[in-house]
């Protein structure tokens, strides 16, 4: 079976890589193939050097700035957009199942899918609308996105979300279609963890954008003159206003740049806990990687972080700095209760949001929408 997955607009394979996603994503289309043999096309907004970042059998890079010439101008590259689906006319026609990485870009996976009568997938991770809202954009883009949204809904023949909260979101904006929206949340796969008494002591990590959404700067006042170290891992605009800020709060702070998904697995398991300040989030990876890698996840609670965490049971909500600090001062009163949340953490991951499982449901999609029962 040969898929074509359209990347989000304007994201290159070289985005994954400079990200840390690159070995995260690929090992979700390498499962698929060493399972049930499933080749795939990805179509990015990059250029030549994307297709010297892998050499995989079962994955050809076809870079759009290769074949259509890259502006610097955003508007007309948005227009240009429009001259994918003629540019790569072959390698459209050959393909059994057309798939979105997100929504952004979704126009062009549509075109596609009304030229070459193809089966479309449009796969979100987040809802863009609501996202949109909550970062106070303006009006004329959360209706361009609304549209956007009820246009994927009326020619997708499948519009997965990854949250339960996105699910209801997206079924409200156009109840005629409603039937096409399926659940798919994020995967994470369970390595062998450090036992939890083992972990580094004073120590927490948490991982992200260092930008608005999540919320850093009131992570930094909860540990204001505090013992526990914090270990941030991610870039962005807020790096050097947030160093500022901890320097002034006495706040030990670290932050490192953004390193492969299978090095940040690697570093999660020496902490005990992860702790998350977010304003909002889909369904967030960075939490079930914790949570799979055994650590503690101390939050703020937001709509869809409450599907996955369970207060007291595989994780603990925070509203304001004394929930934080008395928190973390009761640690070694029971140690025995930490252990369990640990434990219980992996236990909902192994329950609900491991890889084998998604790519099953992944391949069901595939061969219902074709036609075939591929074993």
């Amino acid at each position: 079976m040969n898929i074509i997955l359209f990347f989000t607009y304007d994201i290159s394979l070289k985005d994954w890589e400079t990200s840390g996603l690159l070995d995260r994503e690929l090992k979700f289309y390498e499962s698929l193939n060493k399972k049930y043999s499933t080749k795939f096309k990805f179509i990015t907004y990059g250029d030549h050097e994307d297709r010297n970042l892998i050499n995989l059998p079962f994955i050809e890079i076809i870079p759009v700035y290769e074949s259509i010439k890259y502006s610097k101008n955003k508007y007309i590259r948005f227009i240009k957009s429009f001259l994918i689906p003629y540019r790569f006319a072959n390698e459209l026609k050959d393909s059994e199942i057309i798939k979105t990485n997100q929504l952004l870009g979704s126009w062009v996976a549509i075109i596609s899918k009304l030229k070459f009568e193809k089966k479309l997938i449009i796969r979100t991770g987040y809802d863009l609308v609501e996202f949109t809202k909550k970062n106070n954009k303006s009006s004329f883009k959360i209706l361009v996105y609304s549209l956007l949204t009820k246009m994927s809904l009326r020619y997708c023949d499948l519009y997965l979300v990854s949250s339960m909260s996105d699910m209801s979101l997206v079924q409200r904006m156009s109840k005629k279609f409603k039937r096409k929206v399926h659940l798919r949340p994020n995967w994470v796969e369970i390595s062998k963890n450090n036992s939890f008494d083992k972990r580094k002591e004073n120590f927490a990590i948490s991982v992200g954008r260092l930008e608005k959404q999540k919320n850093f700067s009131q992570l930094i006042s909860f540990l204001e003159n505090s013992n526990l170290n914090i270990d941030i891992y991610g870039a962005g605009t807020m790096k050097s206003k947030l160093i500022n800020e901890a320097k002034i709060k006495n706040v030990k702070l670290s932050i490192y740049e953004p390193i492969p998904n299978k090095e940040l697995l690697n570093k999660l398991k020496n902490y005990k806990f992860f702790i998350s300040t977010s304003l909002f989030e889909g369904n967030p990876k960075a939490i079930l990687e914790a949570m799979a890698s055994g650590c503690v996840v101390l939050t703020k609670k937001n709509r869809n972080v409450e599907e996955i965490i369970k207060d007291n049971f595989n994780g603990i909500f925070i509203d304001d700095r004394d929930d934080l600090l008395n928190i973390l001062g009761n640690l070694e009163d029971d140690p025995i209760k930490w252990s369990e949340l640990s434990a219980n953490s992996i236990e909902t991951i192994e329950n609900k949001y491991l890889l084998e499982n998604i790519i099953d449901e992944e391949q069901f999609d595939y061969q219902k929408l074709s036609g075939t029962n591929d074993s």
